[in-house]
């Protein structure tokens, strides 16, 4: 029994020695106190879940569709407004222009007449 007490002492290690390697620590209770630590979950918190519940994904696939079809419907009508408001926006966009074409034409008329009646200075 002397030669396996003298073979496990002198080949293995001792468990003090052992956590301190495997953590990199000198002492145990330094191995102890290096560990992370996890966060905390209440105790309070519900942790119930219905298997079903996560894999159908929704209880009602008649409210999901009709869900659908409204959010579908409802960007029909904002698209539809948009492409009216664009309308509108080209509409008053080419009245403008034409304004100030026609003010620009009438300053350039303006100014031609009064070069016509100025009397000549020469």
């Amino acid at each position: 029994m002397a030669a396996t007490t003298t073979y496990q002492t002198a080949y293995s290690v001792p468990e003090k020695d052992a956590a301190s390697i495997h953590l990199g620590t000198d002492t145990e209770s330094e191995a102890l106190t290096a560990s992370p630590l996890l966060p905390e979950i209440p105790m309070s918190s519900n942790l119930d879940f219905d298997l079903s519940s996560i894999i159908s994904g929704s209880s009602d696939p008649d409210v999901d569709q009709e869900k659908v079809k409204k959010r579908a419907s409802n960007v029909q009508k904002l698209a539809e407004e948009n492409e009216k408001l664009k309308a509108e926006l080209k509409a008053m966009t080419d009245r403008l222009e034409a304004a100030e074409r026609k003010r620009a034409q009438l300053a350039q008329k303006r100014n031609k007449q009064q070069h016509i009646l100025e009397p000549s200075s020469t």
